[in-house]
């Protein structure tokens, strides 16, 4: 599914409070000098300058030396209308000329990153996978007197496979690789996250995909750009979602089980209702009556509900996969 162009989206005003906040383009050296020479056609060089950048600030966008803000090409974008007399439909064509030519996005001391311009299986799934177990902090709420941006994205899991599954997904998605961390908890169990700090990473996510900022125990609900995705995508992003935060296991030792608990329940009662299309009976939800747990959990637990919950929900978490091995080779004797 194409995503519309979402420049200013990821350069929105508001969120920038200093040079280093813009969200920045990088390799359109070719469109800035077409730009450049419809422009000397009207005005001299010392007037363009003078309205716009200096002339080594131009040469260094063409010679793709630096990347240019979008704001500040959105800015010369209609500074070239006004002056070059071009039409509303002109500049609407050349700021989609612009979306379809940026690749890479970066700030002034930063990464540079490839955005995403299409929503396809890999990315639903890490939106799903982040509504679970991930973290995007709030912006404004730095964690130093220097930042005036925090960018921070984190994902945290028990297992290690867990993340090396997860950065082929960001390398196809970001041509970027994250490091894997391990830490210690309270109780001495160890863990495993990244701990991602990309302006773009963090903008896209929050602006372009929604993906809510801060605490989100009571925001988890499926995003507006998956509701409004194909069949196939809504799939990927409640795989990607039980692969975070849901459980595979065999009750009784007997019965397949699968089950979600969340403490917001409206993301449950999506994936009931998305489940009915394909014929599979998710039971709940039930509010936990424990005073120290106030979840909202469904689940399935019957082989038929289960061998339709593989069809169409299996996993691409490596510990889901062995939980699922797990479980069919004690209901049947064998792993699939």
């Amino acid at each position: 599914m194409q995503l519309e162009n979402y420049l200013l989206k990821l350069d929105e005003k508001s969120y920038i409070k200093k040079g280093s906040d813009s969200i920045r383009l990088y390799n359109l050296g070719p469109i800035i000098e077409s730009i450049y020479k419809d422009l000397k056609k009207f005005k001299p060089i010392a007037d363009i300058e003078k309205a716009s950048k200096t002339h080594q600030t131009y040469s260094n966008w063409i010679l793709n030396k630096t990347g240019i803000s979008i704001q500040e090409f959105y800015s010369l974008c209609n500074y070239w209308k006004l002056t070059c007399h071009k039409t509303d439909k002109q500049l609407f064509v050349l700021w989609n000329k612009i979306y379809k030519n940026s690749y890479y996005f970066g700030c002034t001391n930063g990464k540079q990153i490839r955005l995403p311009k299409v929503l396809d299986s890999n990315l639903a799934y890490l939106l799903g996978v982040i509504m679970g177990d991930g973290h995007l902090a709030n912006p404004d709420r730095s964690y130093d007197k220097l930042t005036t941006y925090n960018s921070e994205i984190r994902i945290t899991s028990g297992d290690r496979s867990t993340f090396v599954n997860l950065s082929k997904i960001f390398e196809a998605l970001f041509h970027y690789k994250p490091r894997i961390y391990s830490e210690l908890s309270k109780v001495n169990r160890k863990f495993y996250r990244f701990v991602i700090k990309s302006k773009p990473i963090h903008r896209f996510l929050m602006n372009i995909c929604g993906v809510p900022i801060g605490k989100k125990c009571y925001k988890i609900d499926v995003l507006p750009l998956i509701k409004n995705a194909p069949l196939k995508l809504q799939k990927k992003f409640i795989v990607g979602f039980i692969d975070a935060d849901g459980c595979i296991r065999l009750a009784k030792q007997r019965y397949p089980m699968v089950s979600v608990s969340q403490l917001d329940p409206r993301i449950l009662e999506y994936i009931i209702n998305f489940s009915k299309l394909l014929g599979i009976k998710w039971n709940g939800p039930y509010k936990s009556h424990h005073p120290n747990n106030r979840n909202s959990m469904i689940y399935l637990s019957d082989k038929v509900n289960f061998k339709k919950y593989l069809k169409h929900f299996s996993p691409i978490d490596p510990t889901r996969k062995e939980q699922v091995k797990f479980v069919l080779s004690h209901m049947y004797g064998r792993a699939p």
